[in-house]
């Protein structure tokens, strides 16, 4: 293999936690670093909420004290990062990893072919589960019944309002957010319903979002049915009650992105699918580590950025 597939540092992932990885490599002077990103575009999640007239920004800065459209924090770190010597492949997937190796085969705009690493960071992120893994409610598969991440590209992208009058099932931070977005976007005050009797977001974070939203809340619903044959009309509860709209987007739990790892043997807790950490941001295999929401649970982008810090130094540490 050439030196020029070998790299000190391969980082799969070029959302927060896998550019805060690379750039605290390069401070620590360690290199050479690549980041492999599927996408077209770098940023992760951040980049697809654009900037927008009328638009929620929704991104807490913590270290500036402001609230930013996620593109916006994303370009921020996104210049500290060319200022790195640190090597990005977008459009680049992975498509095998070989733990004991640290060996990745990949699939990019050349083909595919093998890359090496002395240490390999996971960052690959979490997604919302799609359909099929949740399931959906009963009822027929409707015209205006989502995801709420589908929102970004419904709203950011085409300028399309889904829904006047929205129902969102579910109550944890993306379901608030989603909720601020359709209101800021011309929606009615959205309908919010969950089986849990209190709202599942923190009080800080309910509070933030009131400045563009305070959904109809009712806890302790089991939502069982859409309603409606060609367009939603609403969400029937197990009770028989009814919650009347003219769409439905429904809030998916977070899963994190750790099919690859599963796939090669490294270890994995099910049906949680989290990463078993051996110390710390250390994997079960020597030299690999995970930073960002790969880990488990919800966190926003600086929170991500400064845990794949800390998964650099890590990282540090172990080539000493």
């Amino acid at each position: 293999m050439s030196d020029e597939r070998h790299f000190r540092v391969a980082v799969i992932g070029a959302g927060p936690a896998g550019i805060g990885t690379a750039v605290s490599l390069a401070k620590r002077g360690i290199g050479p670093v690549v980041l492999i990103e599927r996408r077209a575009e770098a940023g992760g999640t951040p980049m697809g909420y654009r900037r927008k007239d009328g638009g929620v920004p929704t991104f807490v800065e913590w270290t500036r004290g402001r609230v930013v459209f996620g593109e916006e924090l994303a370009e921020r770190m996104l210049e500290r990062l060319a200022r790195t010597d640190a090597q990005l492949r977008l459009s680049t997937q992975v498509i095998r990893i070989h733990p004991a190796e640290k060996r990745l085969t990949l699939l990019g705009p050349e083909g595919v072919f093998d890359i090496a690493a002395d240490a390999v960071v996971l960052a690959a992120g979490a997604r919302e589960q799609t359909p099929a893994e949740k399931g959906w409610l009963a009822g027929a598969r409707t015209a205006r019944v989502g995801f709420t991440r589908h929102l970004t590209g419904w709203l950011d992208r085409h300028g399309l309002l889904p829904a006047r009058k929205p129902v969102v099932v579910g109550s944890d931070l993306i379901a608030f957010s989603a909720a601020a977005k359709l209101r800021a976007a011309g929606s009615d005050e959205p309908v919010m319903i969950d089986r849990r009797q209190r709202p599942s977001s923190g009080l800080f974070e309910r509070l933030f979002f009131r400045r563009w939203t305070r959904p109809d809340w009712s806890g302790g619903v089991t939502a069982a049915e859409i309603m409606g044959d060609r367009a939603a009309t609403g969400v029937q509860s197990s009770d028989g009650q009814e919650w009347p709209g003219d769409g439905v987007m429904v809030c998916g739990e977070l899963v994190p992105n750790t099919e690859l790892a599963l796939l090669s043997g490294l270890a994995i807790e099910l049906p949680s699918r989290q990463l078993q950490l051996a110390r710390g941001q250390a994997l079960s295999e020597p030299g690999w580590f995970a930073a960002g929401n790969v880990l488990g649970g919800f966190h926003g982008a600086q929170w991500c950025y400064f845990n794949g810090r800390q998964a650099a130094r890590r990282v540090a540490n172990f080539l000493k």
